[in-house]
């Protein structure tokens, strides 16, 4: 026997999933709304253990916490389901499913077939919609995440600490992890680039936590232990650095949201790799069409180069065009109250009504420009 409950449930399966959805919970609990983390307990330990430490330390009023397990096992079905991407274990779990987007990275892997399962896709930028507006369920609400940036809801202190007697440029390097991760190829050539920058690290949660990232772990900790940041605020890191190092992590589009200028990192057997199969990235992808938008460097010398004050940045209005079409095509931290209206719609518009007509009144009425 099912039992229904009135609720909005956020599926996790990192720890960073609560920062996607943050400020959607807290719009929709001003609406009224109960919210609930539904924490995948079935994944790899090590990530189950992080989201436990996480929520040990939230302060989050009314919200709600139960497990995927227990979901399943006593045939819960919630209101409806958000999460960043669909998952057989999820089928039953909720009336509706709601897509809340984590990043922008591999479009052959944002934009695939499970789409199709959400009645609602919350897309930062057109970019996203134009993919994946399947039957005019998706709908451009910018990055809930980045309100923060936008409203400077994160740890002033720690930017002016970080800054306060820079006598040498700081630079954060951020990788992705997996087969398009520059460590093996980079992290003995950025150690020596530490003479003329400070360098800080933050690592990508498939780095720190999966075992198959544990000779990527190993080589970051040989070389940067004293200057891994993970438990620091992406924005107040963003904030202070002077440049953003990554590779094809989603990384590079948090740095071209911020306006901070960016350095790719490419290596012998990137293009290679990139016309297989290998990957969810191709030359089509989002994060390789940035490659034509900002500097890129293959060489240690090529990568101090840009980091004199002689090298022009790239062209700010066709960034601007970039960041408004992929990252947020608002950039007014209201992402999250867009979002939630549109989930509170969702929810008062009964299952077999017109869901394109829905759609189209509600682009009309919120989202215009």
């Amino acid at each position: 026997m099912m039992t229904y409950r009135t609720t909005i449930g956020f599926y996790m399966e990192t720890a960073f999933h609560y920062e996607v959805y943050k400020n959607i919970i807290v719009a929709l609990q001003q609406q009224g709304h109960p919210c609930t983390l539904v924490i995948a307990d079935l994944c790899e330990a090590e990530f189950v253990g992080e989201m436990a430490a996480l929520i040990k330390t939230l302060k989050h009023d009314g919200l709600e916490v139960m497990l995927l397990s227990k979901i399943l096992s006593q045939k819960i079905v919630l209101a409806t389901m958000v999460s960043p991407y669909y998952t057989p274990v999820l089928n039953g779990t909720a009336r509706q499913h709601v897509r809340a987007m984590y990043g922008l990275a591999k479009d052959r892997w944002g934009h695939a077939w499970w789409n199709a399962f959400y009645d609602l896709i919350l897309c930062y930028g057109n970019h996203t919609r134009d993919k994946l507006n399947i039957a005019g369920c998706a709908l451009t609400v910018g990055n809930p995440r980045f309100d923060d940036w936008h409203n400077r809801q994160y740890d002033r202190q720690l930017v002016r600490a970080l800054m306060r007697n820079k006598s040498k440029p700081l630079v954060l390097y951020a990788p992705t992890f997996g087969e398009l991760c520059s460590i093996p190829y980079w992290a003995e050539r950025l150690n020596a680039l530490q003479q003329s920058c400070t360098l800080l690290v933050r690592l990508h949660h498939g780095t720190r936590l999966k075992s198959s990232e544990a000779a990527s772990l190993q080589t970051m900790e040989k070389y940067f232990r004293k200057n891994i940041v993970n438990s620091l605020s992406s924005f107040a890191l963003l904030e202070a650095a002077d440049l953003v190092l990554t590779d094809n992590s989603g990384f590079i589009f948090d740095a071209i949201h911020a306006g901070k200028r960016a350095v790719l990192l490419e290596w012998p057997g990137l293009k290679d790799i990139l016309q297989g199969t290998e990957t969810y990235s191709d030359c089509s992808s989002a994060e390789q069409t940035a490659r034509q938008h900002i500097d890129t460097a293959s060489t240690l010398e090529e990568l101090q180069m840009l980091l004199s004050d002689s090298v022009k940045s790239s062209d700010p209005a066709e960034l601007e065009a970039f960041r408004q079409h992929y990252c947020d095509s608002y950039q007014d931290g209201q992402a999250g109250l867009r979002a939630a209206t549109a989930i509170t719609q969702l929810m008062k518009t009964p299952q077999d009504g017109a869901k394109n007509f829905y759609l189209q009144s509600l682009r009309e009425q919120l989202f215009t420009k």
